[in-house]
């Protein structure tokens, strides 16, 4: 008789993962603050990717404060120049994108998403994409305590799914998004794009892009590795 195969899941981050979103807020938020007068060091900066809203502001408060510029309002006008930039069409989904999720589903793959994003601002940004609808779960930001490199959001999402840390992949591109993985107990797959893939070892895999890691994700399973 057959071995019944065991259920594997895929838990996604969305932002410089599934949407080419990372690179263009970066240069939007590096061109805001030189407004104001504030240059920030490119690697500090780039430390916000992947985690929660809290730590930018912390980041950016004693900055702001020090030419005078409210934090709220700051953040309040980068946001809605990031939400014009979306409706422009100019943070769109990786090609790779839609075609990988679907892949994985015909394989049996459970999918989540996982990002550090909340929940309203989530669903704007997939939406008309087609990518929202081919996951199992959605997991926001808004709803854990602790975000990332926290693996709290990892293992909710697995909960929701209801495949072990074990059998779970996270695919990730940001240092504190992979560090999230590892200490949920789950195997990571990076893509060198956010970061360089010399800050990404602590990752299983490093990829240079999402079709590579959707490639080698299929044949893994196809290798029926474990």
């Amino acid at each position: 008789m057959n071995a019944v195969p065991e259920v594997r899941a895929v838990l996604f981050d969305m932002d410089g993962v599934l949407l080419d979103s990372e690179r263009p807020s970066l240069a939007l938020l590096h061109a805001r603050l030189r407004v104001h007068g504030v240059e920030v060091d490119d690697h500090e900066l780039r430390s916000v990717c992947g985690r929660p809203r809290a730590y930018l502001r912390g980041l950016l408060a004693p900055l702001l404060q020090g030419v005078g510029v409210e934090t709220d309002a700051f953040v309040a006008d980068y946001d809605a120049r990031k939400e014009a930039a979306l409706r422009a069409g100019e943070i769109r989904p990786f090609p790779a994108a839609v075609p990988l999720l679907r892949d994985l589903r015909a394989r049996g793959w459970r999918l989540a998403l996982a990002t550090s994003t909340e929940r309203p601002r989530m669903t704007a940004r997939l939406a008309n994409t087609g990518i929202l609808e081919l996951f199992d779960v959605a997991v926001t930001g808004d709803e854990v305590v602790h975000g990332k490199p926290a693996p709290d959001i990892f293992l909710l999402a697995a909960e929701r799914v209801a495949v072990g840390p074990e059998r779970c992949w996270v695919v990730e591109d940001s240092v504190a998004g992979v560090e999230a993985g590892r200490a949920g107990g789950m195997r990571v797959a990076a893509i060198a794009g956010t970061f360089g893939a010399d800050a990404l070892t602590a990752a299983d895999r490093v990829f240079g892009d999402l079709a590579e890691v959707g490639s080698w994700l299929a044949a893994w399973a196809d290798r029926g590795a474990r």
